[in-house]
């Protein structure tokens, strides 16, 4: 629905073309009942995406359960996902179900899914196969039926050539893809972001701020974003306790943007592009610095370097290449992204 302007879509704000496009594959991939892993970066909102997609199902009236696999240690999870028998491992003094027991008929959200020990993943592979599960130091299995929606920074397919990510787990969650974007490439989306989150503050702290000045404003959708939506939320939080007076300006704002090296500020200058250099996402930098130490880039290089989808690096290097700081020699595998005049 629309509000003051903005696009809330579950808890999601965004009017970029990305987030809409988002928002679509989210309200189709609801619809049915196969396991969903969400790709994006730490703070992007992963979460959000999963109830989103609980709340639109056929499931939204059961439980939805979350676990995040990179919290805890492997017995814990593997207790907390399948549950356990009295006097499986030290500190099992009483018997306890697991969240995919727990959720029977509802969901389970599985947070990175890629930080999953191996013989966690066989149990997980088991569960999706079978709708099985057989708690930790137990010979019986009980059939449960619950939609798995896990998520994940990392990129699998490069955790699957590694060999610390299973194939055919990988192929097993790759039935509704969704690939959340990064803050840093839908600047347009800061705007109707800083207005929900200061709306959401001022109703938490009641100091009167109103809003974020155009020059706070800029500085904002210039900024990198490494932590996301995340991040964005912990600089207005504290903007707003230390504020001076009803509107936040740049003065307010506490942003540590990355430090750029001789080797971007090389690249960036050639040919008089430097004011369109500066509108570069900290991704688009960090290839820059990458082709400049090396003459080149390939994608695959680059997806496993920053972590990130191959949508991702498509639309970073594609932007790149466009503006002419780098150009793109063949195809397919052997594609790579030269270094412009090299």
């Amino acid at each position: 629905m629309r509000s003051s302007g903005r696009l809330d879509f579950h808890g999601m704000i965004g009017r970029s073309p990305a987030m809409r496009a988002l928002f679509e594959r989210i309200g189709r991939v609801a619809l049915f009942d196969v396991p969903v892993l969400i790709q994006g970066e730490t703070g992007t909102g992963k979460e959000l995406v999963a109830r989103a997609i609980w709340q639109l199902g056929a499931r939204r009236d059961r439980r939805f359960e979350a676990v995040n696999a990179g919290a805890l240690n492997r017995e814990l999870l593997l207790s907390e996902l399948f549950g356990h028998e009295r006097g499986a491992f030290t500190g099992a003094v009483v018997k306890k179900p697991g969240l995919l027991v727990v959720a029977d008929g509802g969901t389970v959200f599985l947070d990175e899914v890629g930080d999953l020990p191996l013989d966690a993943q066989v149990m997980l592979l088991r569960f999706l196969q079978s709708r099985e599960v057989r708690p930790v130091g137990s010979t019986e299995t009980k059939h449960v039926d619950v939609r798995l929606i896990a998520a994940t920074h990392r990129e699998l397919d490069v955790a699957v050539e590694r060999g610390s990510f299973r194939e055919d787990l990988y192929y097993r969650l790759h039935r509704g893809v969704l690939d959340v974007p990064p803050l840093r490439d839908r600047p347009e989306d800061i705007p109707p972001l800083v207005e929900h989150v200061l709306a959401q503050l001022d109703g938490r702290y009641r100091l009167g701020v109103r809003g974020a000045t155009r020059d706070a404003l800029r500085l904002l959708r210039q900024h990198a974003w490494r932590g996301n939506v995340r991040e964005l939320e912990a600089v207005l939080e504290q903007a707003v306790i230390f504020a001076r007076g009803e509107w936040i300006t740049p003065e307010d704002l506490d942003l540590r943007t990355p430090h750029r090296s001789p080797a971007e500020s090389q690249a960036e200058e050639p040919d008089g592009r430097t004011d369109a250099a500066a509108e570069l996402s900290w991704l688009q930098h960090e290839a820059l610095r990458v082709a400049a130490e090396r003459g080149e880039l390939q994608r695959r290089e680059f997806i496993a370097r920053f972590r990130v989808s191959r949508e991702v690096a498509r639309r970073a290097l594609g932007g790149l290449v466009r503006l002419g700081l780098l150009r793109l020699t063949g195809r397919g595998r052997g594609a790579r992204y030269v270094l412009f005049g090299v």
